[in-house]
């Protein structure tokens, strides 16, 4: 089965270094898709952000995964694997020069585990309908006053 997959844009009122700076640091990740959490980043010894382990709450219980770096462009776009013991997936952030910065996040999950298997419907709606606010949120750590657009597949 393919990953459902969530998107969403937005202008941000940011130079486009001040954010990918924001995206070295694993507490910027807090509120995307499942993220409730981060702690123990890793980074490269240029300061690039290779993983960190992470934790969502649903159900009414916590649960706990890995953030691992899976594609890099430097200035431009990185990409982090997602994993738990119930959910796989990916989260994807690119940004864009313009006359303000564009920046796109994609999130992509696949129930893995049993409890996600059997609900993931309604796991997937809940991801379909967060990711505008969760991306504008995010967003708006950099100033983001702008207009976005959303997507899901």
């Amino acid at each position: 089965m393919p990953p459902d997959r969530f998107t969403h844009a937005v202008d941000v009122p940011a130079p486009t270094g001040q954010i990918w700076s924001a995206l070295q640091d694993a507490d910027t990740w807090k509120g995307i898709g499942p993220i409730d959490d981060v702690w123990a980043a890793s980074h490269d010894p240029d300061g690039t952000l290779a993983s960190y382990r992470w934790a969502a709450t649903a159900a009414g219980k916590r649960w706990e995964g890995t953030a691992r770096r899976v594609a890099l462009a430097p200035g431009t776009s990185i990409r982090l694997a997602l994993d738990s013991s119930e959910i796989t997936g990916a989260i994807e952030v690119a940004v864009e020069a313009g006359e303000s910065s564009r920046l796109t996040v994609a999130l992509e999950a696949s129930p893995k585990g049993l409890m996600a298997t059997m609900f993931w419907p309604v796991v997937s709606d809940a991801l379909r309908r967060g990711i505008q606010t969760q991306v504008e949120q995010f967003a708006a750590r950099f100033g983001a006053g702008g207009s976005g657009q959303a997507s899901t597949a």
